[in-house]
């Protein structure tokens, strides 16, 4: 019997992190406003700012780490003679867009609910 043909939907790595960070931003603002809402209001604000810090560090952390640099340690090739080009890596390092892709939405998220509850 023929299996049923399956097809997957893909969706592009950046994409996908602004997805997780635009959800992430959202339960921040949603997480201070029931903070607020419930009478919090020095909680909501002390978690806003915190929020904003987070996102800005975690963010400028993953863009600026050099996992390029990681991979090309690993290579092994005497200290005298230069790298080939057929070793160097082809494929680009997105670790930089990700993290912009998903820093930016917890950002704005963040910083929403620091000017609404703060």
């Amino acid at each position: 019997m023929p299996r049923p043909h399956v097809s997957r939907l893909t969706v592009p790595a950046p994409l996908m992190a602004a997805l997780v960070g635009s959800l992430a931003g959202l339960a921040v603002f949603a997480l201070c406003a029931a903070l607020w809402r419930a009478g919090e209001i020095r909680t909501a604000e002390t978690a806003a700012q915190t929020a904003v810090l987070v996102a800005l560090l975690s963010t400028a952390v993953a863009a600026l780490t050099p996992r390029q640099r990681l991979r090309m340690l690993r290579v092994r090739v005497p200290t005298s003679r230069a790298v080939p080009l057929q070793w160097m890596p082809r494929e680009p390092d997105m670790s930089a867009l990700l993290a912009v892709c998903a820093g930016t939405p917890l950002l704005v998220g963040a910083a929403a609910a620091w000017v609404v509850f703060g």
